[in-house]
């Protein structure tokens, strides 16, 4: 699969299922039928401002706006829209529409794309970097450009690309292709000039919102962001929320860090928290925080009266956890680093979740004497020398069998409390 930006081409019929490249540089996300008739309207911009703004999904949007292009007596066989994005993994993100299949393609381009060559030698890049428009009759070989020589052998005539507002110093841009013998007619030109103002406008707005989404996905996790962009953004502001807690924490970190160099340092970080992290996550749990070499992570009950889903989703997630930081360790060893070990505390109970902290400058997370018990917890690990420890709640309700280690003095606490462990195998 070629990796051209938003201007990849894909000649073949759309695959059934999300791909990915050899170079994994470009993904489809999902492959949609399209509205597919065209749409008669004669007023494209206004409908894009008053309407548009109603369509929560951008592939949705751009269908629509495809086809009321074609009713307005457009030509259009192929167009993609294409947005930049902050994200950690993925660079930007868009839509690619096609008359004949009467689809439209979601995608994503990853962070790399930018040293392929497909990117080097794509038609849009002027457009992307530079905010220029970019036209070229499709009637003769195409040397520069080789998606617009594919394109052109598969019957387009004409493309022509026009830049959005800038967005983080690159520009959102949107190409149109024709296969109409002897391209584009002035009207048609005239008429995409027309709505770009407008479709800039909506896209824009988009962007914004979803960077916004982006970051808070990535910095507070998925859950947190959703509530602070729904305006659960006031101090002292929170549900109590019946939830497994899962609090991990390196061992020996502060002697870690002095042998090793600073660049070190974050790639064992790094290791460590893909290795726990990853598994919370595909198991329906949220990471509300790392904090320094400890990560607190929380799976909500689904039932407030039943903990044992979410107490087998989080064993599941913590012993999963450790043995990716097994296969970690092994290919440590071939590079002669040090190995990590941890410990993972699990406890259940009723916890406060939302904003604490100063009148500007918040955290969302989660507080109780739960959290605090699991963290007591994860500390015994060092003392009993286990890597995963839990409450004796914990282990009363999860279906797995767990161990007794007996009773044992926690910090805070009057009482000793029961801990419990893996058997042993």
């Amino acid at each position: 699969m070629d990796t051209n930006l938003s201007d990849e081409e894909i000649l073949a019929p759309p695959p059934p299922q999300p791909q990915t490249s050899g170079e994994e540089f470009f993904r489809i996300e999902g492959v949609y039928t399209g509205l597919g008739a065209p749409i008669p309207d004669g007023q494209v911009a206004r409908w894009l401002l008053t309407d548009g703004p109603q369509i929560d999904s951008e592939i949705e949007l751009f269908d629509e706006l495809c086809w009321r292009l074609v009713g307005d007596g457009v030509p259009l066989w192929r167009a993609s829209l294409h947005m930049g994005t902050l994200h950690p993994q993925i660079r930007g993100v868009g839509a690619r529409w096609w008359r004949e299949r009467k689809v439209i393609e979601d995608y994503r381009i990853l962070h790399g794309s930018e040293d392929t060559d497909e990117y080097r030698l794509s038609p849009i890049r002027r457009t992307v970097e530079r905010g220029m428009p970019m036209r070229r009759r499709l009637d003769g070989p195409i040397v520069e450009f080789p998606l617009l020589e594919r394109l052109r052998r598969a019957g387009a005539t004409d493309y022509f690309a026009l830049p959005l507002n800038q967005t983080f110093r690159r520009f959102p841009a949107v190409a149109w292709t024709t296969d109409r013998p002897g391209g584009f007619s002035d009207s048609d030109i005239a008429k995409l000039e027309e709505i770009n103002p407008a479709l800039a406008a909506i896209v824009d707005t988009r962007a914004v919102r979803r960077i916004s989404a982006n970051l808070l996905d990535t910095y507070l996790g998925p859950q947190a962001g959703r509530r602070i962009l729904a305006g659960q953004v006031f101090r002292a502001q929170g549900e109590r929320l019946r939830a497994v807690i899962m609090i991990t924490d390196m061992r020996n970190f502060t002697g870690l860090s002095d042998q090793l160099a600073g660049d070190e340092v974050i790639e064992l970080l790094d290791e460590y928290f893909d290795a726990v992290a990853s598994p919370v996550e595909e198991r329906k749990g949220e990471v509300l925080k790392f904090m320094g070499d400890g990560m607190l992570a929380i799976f909500p009950a689904e039932d407030d009266e039943d903990f044992a889903p979410s107490s087998l989703r989080a064993l599941e997630a913590a012993t999963d956890g450790l043995a990716r930081l097994a296969a970690v360790n092994q290919g440590r060893r071939n590079r002669a680093r040090p190995e990590l070990r941890i410990g993972i505390g699990l406890h259940l109970g009723e916890v406060i979740y939302g904003n604490v902290g100063a009148a500007d400058r918040l955290d969302f997370t989660v507080i109780g004497p739960a959290v605090n018990l699991a963290s007591r917890i994860e500390g015994l690990t060092k003392r009993l020398l286990r890597p995963l420890l839990t409450s004796s709640a914990f282990a009363e309700i999860c279906p797995r069998p767990l161990v007794s280690l007996g009773f044992h003095a926690v910090r805070g606490l009057f009482q000793p409390e029961e801990i419990f462990a893996l058997p042993d195998v």
